[in-house]
C-alpha cells in the first residue's frame, strides 16, 4: 500500500460500486468542492497493465473529477492523491467498496442489501460484514431480508415509490404477492408496513392457493357472490394445511428425480438471495417455497451460493416473521369491528347535537389522529405570515385575542415563546381524552364559540401565491359581509417596494399624489417609495369637503385587493407583484 499522486487520464472508473444510483447534484456539489479545495481524501485504487489504476473506493469523486475534466475547468494530467492497494483481489475490491460506501454517505437500502449479501455468497459470516460496517448482525439480517425481493420491489424502493418499512414487511411475502401489493402502491393505493405485515401473514387460505385436487378437501368453503378462486375461503383451514404440505411433499420427492437437489422452507420469506440461475447447459436444483398461510412458490434451475450453513440458518426466515406475536384478532377482523362500533356512534351523536358539537371541537383542536396521520384543522396559513411582519396587519390582535380567550378557558395556560396563541390551540398535540373532559366543561355559548373560531380560522383565500380576482367562495363570503380593504390597509413600503418605477408613477398619478410631490422624472424609486407612503398616510380619512387629489388618494386600491374584481393588468393595479 502507499500513496501517490496520479494523473486523472490513468485512472479508470469502478466496475462494481455497490451504489447502483448516484444524485447528478450530488455530484455537481462535490465538483465545486474539489475545484476550491481540491480532492480531500484518496481515492482507493488498484494496479493495472500499462501505468493505470481501477478505483475502487472514490466513484463520486472520481465522477466529480471527470466533470470538472469535461467543462475545461481540470486538464487530463491533473494530479489525484491516491492510495495504491497492490494485489487485491476481485473479492477484496468489492468488500472494500461495500465498506466506504455505508460508512461514508448512507447507501440505497437495496444497494446495501445486495452488497451484504454477495460478501455472504463468496463465504463471509453475519460477524464479518458486521464488524467490516460498524453495523449490527440484527441490522445486517434485516437488510438481507431486502436481498430476497423481486426485482419490481427492488426498483420501487430505489425510486422512492415503496418505502423502507414497507419494502422490509415485503419480504414475508412471495414475489407474486410483492408484485401485487407494489403495483397497487404504485396505482396510488395506500397502506402502511403494519397493513402489508398483516396481509401477508394473517391470509386466509383461499381455493387458488390450493396445489392438491379440490376433491380431495371434506370440509366447507366460504364464497363471495361471484365466487372467484381469490375470494373462496376454506372454513378449515387445519384440513387445507395439511393437504398443501402433503401436495408439497409429493412435489419435492417428485423433482428430487431429476433436480440437482430440492430445497423446501416452509417460511414466510424464502432465502432467493441463497441461489442464482444455474449456467446455461448446467444441472440445476429446485426451490419450494411454503409459507405459513399456505401459498406455494416454486422455482427451478437453480444453483446454490457459497453461503456458509451456519449464515444460511440464520437468514433462513425474514426477521420481521419474528416481531411479535399473533394477535388475538387478525388486522382484517379489527378493521371489521371498529366499522360497526363507529357506524353506532355517528348514529347516536346525529341525534345529540350539544355532544355533537364536543366532539366537533375536540376533532378540530386535535392537531392529528396518530392513527390515521390526517390534519383535522389546520390554521390559515396568512395567519403565520402575519404573525412574522414588522407590521402586523388590522384584526390580528382580535383573532391573537379569540384565540388566548379558548386557551385560557380550556385550562392551557400560555407558554413564554414566539407562537401566537392560535398557533398554539391549533397546533399543539392533545390527548383526546383528555381534550375531551375540558371541552364537556364549556357553557353553551362558549362552546360554539370555539367551534366557530376553529373553522374561522382555518377560512381564507384559498391561494396565496395567486391574485384571487375571481368568483370564488372566499370573495363572495368577504361581499356579503361588505369587506372593504379601504378600511383595513394602507398602501405601504412593503407594497409600494415591491411594484416596478413605471407602476408607482402611474400610481401616484392615479392617486392624486403628483399634487403633492415634485416632477417624477426626478425621483429615484426608493424616493418614489416614500413620497408615496407619506401621501396615503396623509390621505387616510379625507373629509367629505377636502379636496380632489385627497379624496383620490383615501379612495385608491389597487385591483389586486378588490374581492372580486378581475385583475387587470395596468400600471395602478398589476396582476406582478414582483419586485423590479
Amino acid at each position: 500500500m502507499s500513496n501517490q499522486l496520479v494523473p486523472l487520464s490513468q485512472l479508470l472508473p469502478p466496475t462494481a460500486n455497490p451504489r447502483k444510483r448516484i444524485d447528478p447534484a450530488g455530484i455537481e456539489g462535490l465538483a465545486r468542492s474539489i475545484r476550491t479545495d481540491g480532492v480531500l481524501q484518496n481515492l482507493v485504487v488498484t494496479c493495472l497493465k500499462g501505468d493505470r489504476f481501477r478505483v475502487v473506493t472514490g466513484e463520486r469523486r472520481y465522477q466529480a473529477l471527470k466533470l470538472l475534466e469535461n467543462r475545461g475547468d481540470i486538464g487530463a494530467d491533473y494530479r489525484v492523491p491516491v492510495e495504491v492497494r497492490h494485489g487485491l483481489k476481485p473479492a477484496d475490491a468489492r468488500r472494500i467498496a461495500l465498506v466506504e460506501n455505508v460508512q461514508r454517505e448512507a447507501l440505497d437500502a437495496i444497494d446495501e442489501a445486495d452488497g451484504f449479501a454477495a460478501l455472504l455468497q463468496k463465504g463471509a459470516t453475519l460477524e464479518d460484514v458486521a464488524a467490516q460496517t460498524g453495523l449490527s448482525t440484527a441490522t445486517v439480517k434485516r437488510r438481507l431480508a431486502l436481498a430476497g425481493l423481486c426485482d419490481e420491489a427492488k426498483q420501487a424502493v430505489r425510486d422512492g415509490v415503496v418505502g423502507l418499512g414497507i419494502a422490509e414487511a415485503l419480504t414475508l411475502g412471495t414475489h407474486e404477492q410483492q408484485r401485487g401489493i407494489v403495483a397497487g402502491i404504485a396505482a396510488g393505493g395506500w397502506c402502511d408496513a403494519e397493513d402489508v405485515r398483516a396481509m401477508l401473514v394473517e391470509e386466509k387460505p383461499s381455493v387458488a392457493m390450493a396445489v392438491f385436487p379440490l376433491e380431495r378437501y371434506t370440509g366447507t368453503v366460504t364464497a363471495d357472490l361471484l365466487a372467484e378462486a381469490e375470494a373462496t375461503y376454506f372454513d378449515d383451514a387445519e384440513q387445507f394445511q395439511a393437504l398443501q404440505r402433503q401436495a408439497v411433499e409429493a412435489m419435492a420427492a417428485e423433482r428430487a428425480r431429476t433436480a440437482a437437489f430440492v430445497d423446501v422452507f416452509d417460511t414466510h420469506g424464502a432465502p432467493w438471495w441463497h441461489y442464482r440461475p444455474a449456467p446455461e447447459g448446467g444441472s440445476g436444483g429446485t426451490v419450494i417455497h411454503l409459507t405459513p398461510a399456505g401459498r406455494v412458490e416454486v422455482r427451478d434451475g437453480l444453483v446454490r451460493h457459497e453461503v456458509r450453513p451456519a449464515v444460511a440458518a440464520e437468514t433462513r426466515d425474514s426477521p420481521m416473521a419474528a416481531r411479535r406475536e399473533r394477535a388475538e384478532y387478525p388486522a382484517w377482523l379489527v378493521r371489521h369491528m371498529a366499522a360497526h362500533k363507529t357506524l353506532a356512534v355517528q348514529t347516536l351523536l346525529i341525534a345529540a347535537r350539544r355532544k355533537a358539537r364536543e366532539v366537533a371541537v375536540v376533532t378540530l383542536l386535535r392537531r392529528a389522529d396518530g392513527h390515521h396521520g390526517r390534519v383535522p384543522v389546520e390554521a390559515h396559513p396568512a395567519l403565520a405570515l402575519a404573525s412574522g411582519m414588522d407590521r402586523r396587519p388590522r384584526g390580528y390582535d382580535a383573532v391573537e385575542a379569540a384565540a388566548a380567550y379558548f386557551e385560557r378557558l380550556l385550562g392551557q395556560e400560555p407558554v413564554e415563546d414566539s407562537r401566537g396563541a392560535w398557533e398554539r390551540l391549533t397546533a399543539a398535540p392533545k390527548d383526546g381524552a383528555d381534550l375531551y373532559e375540558r371541552v364537556k366543561r364549556l357553557g353553551d355559548e362558549d362552546l360554539d364559540g370555539l367551534h366557530l373560531l376553529l373553522n374561522i380560522l382555518a377560512f381564507g383565500q384559498g391561494d396565496l401565491e395567486v391574485i384571487d380576482g375571481g368568483d370564488s367562495l372566499f370573495n363572495r363570503v368577504a361581499r356579503d359581509l361588505g369587506a372593504d380593504m379601504r378600511d383595513w390597509w394602507r398602501p405601504d413600503e412593503t407594497f409600494l417596494g415591491g411594484r416596478t418605477r413605471d407602476q408607482l408613477c402611474a400610481i401616484a398619478a392615479a392617486s392624486g399624489a403628483t399634487v403633492t410631490m415634485a416632477r417624477l422624472a426626478d425621483y429615484r424609486k426608493s424616493g418614489l417609495v416614500e413620497a408615496l407612503v407619506r401621501h396615503f398616510e396623509r390621505t387616510a380619512k379625507a373629509p367629505d369637503d377636502a379636496p380632489d387629489w385627497q379624496i383620490k388618494g383615501c379612495d385608491w386600491l389597487p385591483e389586486a385587493m378588490r374581492f372580486g374584481a378581475e385583475p387587470e393588468d395596468d400600471a395602478g393595479a398589476g396582476v406582478s407583484m414582483a419586485a423590479e
